[in-house]
């Protein structure tokens, strides 16, 4: 009887062990993670640093009254203490298991359970704190010598009284149940990590609050694009749990880490141009120094955490990794793709040569922000923003020296100082003709604008080698010069111009009423009718602090800058310019964009006809027709649309609503080759509402 009862208790042993094995499995693949972010030499200069600590637990030459939102002097208490506890805590360092150490950590936990800091910034107390005392306290369960009992109940229980992840979205509600993580680890509590694991993955489901997209662009702040930002918080850290719990039977399930990949390989990814990000995406950040290199990211946690999550991805991640840390370049193989976000008001345009990506705002999301000091300066910001790369770095540490009314891509007002922008944490967009359509290879993008006293039509059509940038009905009665800005970037080698089909490099600044071409770095810039267009390649400066009141230090170099100038209070100005990215010297003097029409700008039709690639693109900004060469194409409602292969008996069509109201809309096609058809096409409801239809006409 008794062996009986023996082999009952060893077959059932496992299932009740598992929960505690599982929380040991996770416990110390965090550790070895902290401990592998510290080597043995940081951590022997972080004990000689900070081991000399106050008699009451502080240390002498941290403000602990400071409460700024940003840049919080405070927490560099419980960094200090993270150190310490990871010598204290990891094998074989030589100062595991020291009793002055211990001291130090015991000391500086008591003082700060005591004088409890508090920043203005809700974050920083309740994310930023939990996060490091969680983590102290790990590391010190794990520890040959835990705090005292009573000690580490009470800092436990001042997390307990941290805002909970119940009812915050996306990248906070993440941050958040991290911290529970941690608690639950702390405490052995199965019943708390599966809580926290709930509550840590919830956002990787498509939501129209706060977080990930159902055109997998990713929002934060109400609806602001957040691609970057939050959105590699939210990447970064859903990948980090993941990795914590893969095996586990808190484990990321399959659907999950589909939708988690898709939005790292589709689209964060994508956004990048070697080891760089898309400034558009950057939010706020935009402002902060190195904030578009993302170089540190395949060296770091995130590739390894992608990895533990799901081994299929290595060749892809290897790709991407080769071309963030340059061991590739940023051409390697890249694939051709052509992405509209119609939730995210974003488009994201690749090619082996280069990205040209487009950032616009409606009223159904919002403009990029300000707050904390940040981003003071970026008024203009999202109104039909360019990327345009081919390294990645074109536009690195520029903010400072940037003129903020001339950002790339922009129609905006002259002004003779930077305006600071007057309305923190984002206002919603002031239109709804705002969208674009796609085919995933090929598009157009359209941003009707009406802000700071400038009304414009902005289109941008695009294509294998060029990319055609429309604006019609420029209008304002503001006292400035209104400026359509073509780009504004690091200056890289020398900028020639053409001119009454005379070439000659630029010295300094010059203006033009003729000018025909402009090469620089690579990219050509046509312009097929006379235009008011200043061109310069001269020295810029400025400081850090200009835009964000937080950082400090200058910046200066040499930026090429060009311009459109509409004068003072147009009427119904326009202007028309193509982009040939990837061209040399001698190619900029041939005629680049032959097999490219522009068959309307004005304020009813903007459309431009690809020849060689047999497409045509339209914005019907009213009901209308478009007639070209044999071909009438017209629309009984506003939309936004692509044909290919007009020259077949099968035609392709690509359209879309751009104000995301229409129900349907009503198409004739006729060309040499295709008879009138007239077709009634349903469109995509909310949430899907601006997506693209695509179907076949015979």
């Amino acid at each position: 009887m008794k062996t009986i009862i023996f082999y009952i208790s060893i077959l059932f042993l496992p299932f009740a062990i598992t929960a505690q094995d599982d929380l040991s499995v996770i416990k110390s693949r965090i550790l070895k993670e902290i401990f592998d972010k510290s080597n043995d030499v940081q951590l022997t200069k972080a004990v000689l640093t900070f081991k000399n600590i106050n008699s009451d637990g502080s240390w002498p030459e941290i403000n602990y009254d400071d409460n700024s939102a940003s840049n919080w002097l405070p927490i560099k208490h419980l960094e200090r203490l993270q150190m310490l506890a990871s010598a204290f805590a990891k094998p074989n360092n030589v100062y595991k298991g020291n009793d002055e150490i211990y001291q130090t950590i015991v000391k500086g936990l008591h003082f700060w359970y005591v004088k409890n800091p508090r920043s203005t910034n809700w974050w920083q107390n309740d994310i930023a704190t939990t996060q490091y005392l969680g983590r102290v306290l790990l590391l010190m369960s794990a520890s040959e010598r835990n705090i005292p009992e009573d000690l580490q109940k009470v800092l436990i229980g001042r997390m307990q009284t941290a805002q909970g992840p119940f009812t915050f979205t996306g990248a906070n509600k993440l941050d958040i149940a991290i911290a529970y993580i941690y608690r639950a680890l702390i405490t052995n509590n199965d019943k708390l990590m599966n809580i926290a694991v709930m509550e840590a993955f919830q956002p990787i489901e498509f939501t129209t609050a706060e977080g990930l997209q159902h055109d997998y662009s990713y929002q934060q702040h109400k609806e602001q694009l957040m691609i970057s930002a939050y959105g590699y918080v939210f990447l970064t850290g859903e990948y980090q749990v993941a990795a914590w719990l893969a095996g586990t039977k808190y484990a990321l399930d399959n659907q999950k880490l589909t939708s988690l990949n898709n939005y790292f390989f589709n689209t964060y990814s994508n956004a990048l141009r070697g080891g760089y990000m898309d400034y558009n995406l950057e939010g706020r950040g935009i402002s902060r120094p190195k904030a578009l290199d993302k170089t540190r990211i395949a060296d770091g946690g995130l590739f390894k955490d992608i990895l533990q999550t799901d081994k299929t991805k290595k060749e892809a991640l290897n790709i991407i990794a080769d071309r963030v840390t340059g061991k590739k370049s940023a051409s390697f193989d890249v694939k051709p793709l052509h992405i509209y976000f119609w939730k995210g008001d974003y488009t994201l345009h690749v090619r082996p040569k280069y990205s040209f990506n487009v950032r616009t705002v409606s009223k159904r999301t919002v403009r990029t922000e300000s707050g904390n000091k940040e981003n003071l300066l970026g008024t203009v910001l999202p109104d039909g923003s360019v990327n345009l790369v081919r390294r990645g770095n074109e536009y690195l540490n520029i903010m400072p020296v940037w003129e903020w009314d001339k950002i790339p891509g922009v129609t905006a007002r002259d002004y003779d100082t930077a305006v600071i922008l007057k309305k923190q944490w984002g206002e919603y967009g002031s239109t709804d003709f705002v969208g674009g359509v796609t085919d995933s290879l090929y598009g157009a993008t359209v941003y009707e604008q009406d802000y700071d006293n400038v009304k414009v039509k902005k289109a941008y059509f695009f294509f294998d080698n060029e990319i055609v940038c429309l604006g019609a009905g420029i209008k304002s009665n503001a006292p400035q010069n209104i400026t359509t800005t073509i780009n504004q970037a690091w200056n890289n080698g020398k900028v020639l111009t053409s001119s009454n089909n005379k070439t000659f490099q630029l010295k300094k600044q010059s203006e033009f009423s003729d000018l025909n071409w402009v090469w620089h770095d690579s990219i050509g810039y046509y312009f097929p009718k006379p235009q008011n267009v200043f061109v310069s390649s001269q020295q810029q400066s400025g400081s850090w602090t200009s835009i964000n009141g937080n950082q400090k230090g200058t910046e200066k170099g040499m930026v090429f800058k060009m311009w459109i100038d509409h004068g003072r209070n147009p009427v119904s100005a326009s202007y028309e310019y193509i982009v040939v990215p990837g061209i040399s010297e001698k190619e900029a003097s041939s005629n680049n964009i032959d097999g490219t029409a522009i068959l309307s700008n004005n304020e009813s039709l903007q459309a431009v006809a690809q020849k060689d690639l047999k497409i045509i693109q339209a914005v019907f900004y009213t009901p209308g027709e478009l007639s070209w060469q044999g071909i009438k194409i017209k629309a009984d409602k506003p939309c936004i649309l692509q044909i290919r292969d007009f020259d077949k008996s099968t035609v392709k069509l690509s359209i879309a609503d751009p104000a995301q109201k229409l129900e349907d809309v009503t198409i004739t096609i006729n060309t040499p080759e295709l008879k009138e058809k007239k077709l009634t096409i349903g469109l995509p409801k909310a949430p899907y509402g601006g997506q693209s239809v695509a179907l076949e006409i015979k």
